[in-house]
């Protein structure tokens, strides 16, 4: 198996993205919209932060899968690094809340036996990494590297 690398799903953010389409679709009918550049300065403002809070969390963190290890990469103009051995993880965890499941998509959580925690965050399709997670294990009690 080569190395895998995923990232967190936008769907984390659908709530961002829906809350600035309203925005931009209603704002046209309200009073702000012609009481000048001041409220036009801080609607849009509201926009552009929403989506930077948005993209720069997806950017913020990555996650790298490999057969013999799981490595969580955090940071944009500094990285900290966090890995577990796959010999080292004592069990993993998915979680996914009601529209998770909807859109698929969830947290896996990856516990070392020395406490050391990593958590997937909101990715898409979390069964899947699930199950390659759990192959690497039983191919790392197999020796089928």
């Amino acid at each position: 198996m080569k190395e895998i690398k995923v990232k967190t799903s936008r769907k984390k953010f659908i709530h961002i993205y829906i809350f600035i389409l309203i925005m931009i679709f209603l704002y046209p009918s309200s009073d702000f919209y012609n009481e000048g550049s001041v409220y036009n300065t801080i609607f849009f403002a509201i926009i552009i932060f929403s989506l930077l809070y948005a993209e720069l969390s997806i950017a913020n963190t990555s996650y790298i899968i490999k057969k013999d290890n799981i490595t969580e990469i955090r940071g944009i103009l500094t990285k900290q690094k966090t890995t577990i051995p796959i010999s080292s993880i004592s069990h993993i965890n998915m979680k996914k809340n009601l529209i998770g499941m909807i859109i698929n998509f969830g947290d896996i959580i990856v516990t070392s036996f020395t406490g050391v925690v990593i958590v997937l965050d909101s990715l898409s399709n979390p069964e899947k990494v699930h199950d390659i997670l759990q192959e690497n294990i039983e191919a790392m009690k197999n020796n089928h590297f």
